[in-house]
């Protein structure tokens, strides 16, 4: 079995770390974190080094996870991204035992599909991106890389998400729907037209 060491400690690592546990393709090597935190423990994984230390930490077998979380700005995990393949380190790939993934989708490098999510046939994810928790993406959605896709989302057929966005908890993307790069759709949202690059989409309700 390939290993896994885990870019960032925190909240959705912890989710990460569950779902990479359940899934039984990659073992969790340990943990990449703030020098501070070196030689620590997090959920009983070892803090094995810093940022700075990649090169020395992964052998050929290993295979890096961004577990940095994304609330609205990807540019920490772009970052972390970017540091990767300049390395040379292969990302894994996570997809939960829980989840429903069509055989006809795409999911690319360094992205986790978390727990109850759906991805169904004809669609394309991008790399480094966040499919999270009870997340339904519908047939022919087009995500591109490091968008993160919350918790109870729901994108219908045909919608597209540009690069580096982020889509916040509950909200519901009409089909055909596109959304441009960075983007922030705030949680709860109905989108029903399209939405230009570098746009925080929010409704004012009374």
């Amino acid at each position: 079995m390939n290993s896994v060491i885990l870019l960032g400690s925190g909240g959705h690592c912890k989710s990460c770390i569950d779902v990479i546990e359940k899934s039984n393709s990659f073992k969790i090597k340990g943990i990449i974190d703030k020098p501070n935190q070196v030689n620590k423990e997090f959920m009983g994984y070892k803090i094995l080094g810093n940022d700075n230390e990649l090169q020395d930490l992964f052998l050929e077998n290993d295979h890096g996870l961004i577990c940095v979380g994304q609330i609205k700005n990807p540019t920490v995990r772009i970052r972390l991204f970017n540091l990767l393949q300049e390395k040379g380190i292969s990302m894994a790939t996570i997809k939960s035992i829980y989840s429903v993934i069509s055989d006809h989708t795409k999911i690319n490098m360094g992205t986790i599909v978390m727990n109850n999510s759906v991805i169904n046939a004809g669609s394309i994810i991008g790399a480094n991106c966040i499919i999270n928790t009870n997340s339904t993406i519908e047939h022919d959605v087009i995500i591109k890389d490091h968008c993160h896709i919350s918790t109870g989302v729901i994108l219908n057929g045909g919608v597209e998400v540009g690069r580096g966005s982020f889509i916040g908890s509950g909200a519901i993307i009409k089909q055909g729907i596109k959304i441009g790069d960075e983007v922030v759709v705030s949680a709860g949202e109905v989108v029903s037209k399209n939405i230009p690059s570098n746009t925080t989409y929010k409704t004012i309700k009374n």
